[in-house]
């Protein structure tokens, strides 16, 4: 990500999933103690935070050379070290390209 100047968007993943995180302790402590309607548009949100967050991250990740949706490869192929993948993978993980700043 760092290569391609591309780490800005894993910025913005982690934005979303702060106010993700958020409106998730929102939620526990709207639950019982706050209107309904509260309740519901934080969970609302929350869903929708989430959704967005990895939506972002699978459809903008994009390899310079292949043009495949690399963020889209990782999150499907990876398990649960996808983020760790994207943050530090060296090379495309479809074409092997390490980047113009890795470049020989």
């Amino acid at each position: 990500m760092e290569a391609t100047g591309q780490r800005w968007k894993l910025y913005v993943f982690v934005a979303l999933m702060l106010i993700t995180f958020g409106c998730l302790f929102g939620l526990f402590a709207a639950i019982g103690n706050a209107a309904e309607e509260l309740t519901i548009s934080l969970a609302i949100a929350m869903f929708a935070s989430a959704g967005l967050a990895h939506l972002f991250i699978a459809l903008t990740v994009r390899c310079d050379r292949c043009q495949r949706r690399v963020g889209w490869l990782v999150l499907m192929a990876t398990g649960k070290h996808w983020l760790s993948e994207l943050w530090q993978g060296p090379v495309c993980p479809s074409c092997g390209d390490p980047g113009p700043a890795r470049a020989q």
